[in-house]
């Protein structure tokens, strides 16, 4: 009886070791979304998460893809705009250098006037009803982001601390970037653009009418002004991410504390 016993000890400890292991691994299981297992956390997931997010009242006032493309388009017309003015410095002028000039400011003036237009009735929108508007935002905001927040604290909690870490690198390094290359141009909004404009308009009669130093200024103030844009978008979105993460992270730590 005593072998017997003996014996069974080891496969009684064995079920045990199998069991605990079970209950470890179902207890890090990732989350599933209608009965299929979701995705793994990464940024890509996040982001498509956001974007299904429904819109708030001010759907109106943000930059949509073709006003962004019109405003890239501008920039690189300005940027042909300027160009001759160094061609002049190579060659001797030509007709063709005048044509590029107006061409160029032509195609800036036709791509920035949709643009602005649309801007000013925004501004003229949210001069009106702004205030209202504003605060219907918020508590939209408020609430797509709890979800999302709460959608995030079904992950394991490892995998949200990992990706909230990597974001608060992300948005530190970034602001060292930018500070580097840019120096603070995402603060700048239109102007760089619109100075190489007025530099731009310099050329339409005569290609040699703008300096060597003004013609570098324009050039070097649309790309610092592409910067900025970009700078701008990619910084709030990480900014998003970090305030997610953390509400994500506080959610979790609730839940242990209970």
């Amino acid at each position: 009886m005593r072998s017997y016993e003996n014996r069974a000890a080891p496969r009684d400890r064995g079920r045990r070791r199998s069991d605990l292991s079970l209950s470890i691994m179902q207890s890090t299981d990732i989350p599933t979304m209608e009965g299929r297992p979701a995705p793994p956390l990464s940024f890509a997931a996040i982001e498509a998460r956001i974007k299904a997010m429904p819109e708030g009242p001010l759907l109106a006032f943000e930059t949509p893809g073709w006003v962004t493309f019109l405003y890239a388009m501008g920039a690189g017309a300005a940027v042909v705009a300027v160009l001759p003015s160094l061609f002049v410095l190579i060659w001797a002028p030509q007709p063709w250098m005048a044509a590029m000039a107006r061409g160029g400011v032509i195609a800036m003036g036709c791509a920035l006037a949709l643009p602005f237009l649309r801007s000013l009735r925004i501004m003229l929108l949210a001069f009106r009803h702004f205030r209202s508007s504003a605060i219907e935002q918020m508590d939209h905001d408020r609430a797509v982001m709890a979800e999302l927040s709460r959608w995030l604290a079904t992950y394991p909690q490892a995998a949200i601390a990992d990706h909230l870490r990597f974001a608060q690198y992300m948005q530190a390094t970034l602001q060292a970037k930018l500070g580097f290359l840019g120096g603070g141009a995402d603060k700048l909004g239109i102007l760089p653009a619109a100075i190489a404009a007025f530099i731009a308009l310099r050329n339409w009669n005569d290609v040699q009418a703008t300096p060597l130093w003004l013609v570098i200024v324009g050039l070097f103030l649309c790309v610092l002004w592409g910067i900025g844009v970009i700078a701008s978008a990619l910084r709030l979105r990480v900014q998003t991410f970090e305030a997610v993460l953390g509400n994500a992270m506080k959610l979790k730590d609730g839940e242990q504390a209970r």
